[in-house]
């Protein structure tokens, strides 16, 4: 009897002891029959540790508020590493142009002026020589000289003008011009003294006959100085000019008929 009884009492302390822990488990409760045969309703009851939650509206504002500072980070890297790339070929186009710049002004040699005679004049001197015939007459050319070149040039230092018939030597004087500026045209009045000696036969009888005109072919010769003063580099040439020109009279109502002028840089 005795080993009846303590398997019952065994029984009994099984019974007082708290039952073992289990995790909570989804269940189903039936609900009121549904008013249609055939048809059931259920409500599902999930523990409160698995039901999951949509963060409010808000929440997302906040995590944009803190990527933005990193877009603009990148952003500003962006536009720095544009602005480099942009000042670096800005620098390379600006260097190029300097350096062709340079190379020209040191390497383009100026173009030679160029001249052209618009008038020629005969002038007779008033005084007389001790056998009675009248001295060497003097002459006036009007030039028209063109710079072609953008810088001024300097003709302070030019030499002599000659103006020559057939081999013969009619005047000498100076070239007046001094200095003129870039792409300047100007018109001189190259004076040229008579000199001594008689006068070749064609060009007294073209001074004197006043019933026709009697034409004369005349040449004016140049030694004139070009100095040109460019950005980098001065150039400083001695220049030939040389003109071949026919008049119709060495009188009254002189005119050019033709010309052909010539400058040529020497060194």
């Amino acid at each position: 009897m005795e080993e009846r009884g303590q398997p019952a009492a065994a029984a009994d302390d099984d019974a007082n002891e708290d039952p073992p822990l289990s995790e909570p488990q989804t269940q189903i409760v039936p609900l009121a029959p549904p008013p249609f045969p055939g048809a059931a309703t259920y409500v599902i009851q999930i523990p409160k540790d698995q039901i999951y939650r949509v963060p409010p509206p808000e929440n997302a504002l906040i995590v944009e508020r803190h990527r933005k500072p990193e877009k603009q980070k990148q952003k500003s890297l962006c536009c720095g590493t544009r602005c480099l790339v942009i000042g670096a070929i800005l620098f390379f186009i600006c260097l190029v142009i300097g350096i062709t710049l340079l190379a020209l002004s040191l390497t383009k040699k100026p173009k030679e002026p160029t001249f052209s005679i618009t008038h020629v004049h005969v002038k007779n001197p008033k005084s007389k020589s001790s056998s009675g015939k009248n001295s060497h007459p003097g002459y006036e050319v009007s030039m028209k000289v063109k710079n072609p070149n953008e810088h001024g040039i300097d003709y302070a230092n030019s030499g002599g003008a000659s103006l020559i018939y057939k081999e013969k030597t009619l005047g000498k004087g100076k070239f007046p011009l001094k200095n003129q500026g870039g792409d300047d045209s100007t018109v001189v009045k190259l004076v040229l003294d008579g000199s001594k000696g008689p006068l070749p036969r064609d060009v007294k009888k073209s001074m004197e006959d006043t019933d026709s005109e009697v034409r004369v072919s005349l040449a004016l010769k140049m030694d004139l100085s070009v100095k040109v003063k460019g950005f980098i580099k001065t150039w400083n040439m001695d220049t030939e000019v040389e003109c071949h020109f026919k008049v119709s009279t060495l009188g009254k109502g002189t005119r050019v008929l033709d010309q052909k002028c010539e400058a040529e840089f020497k060194g």
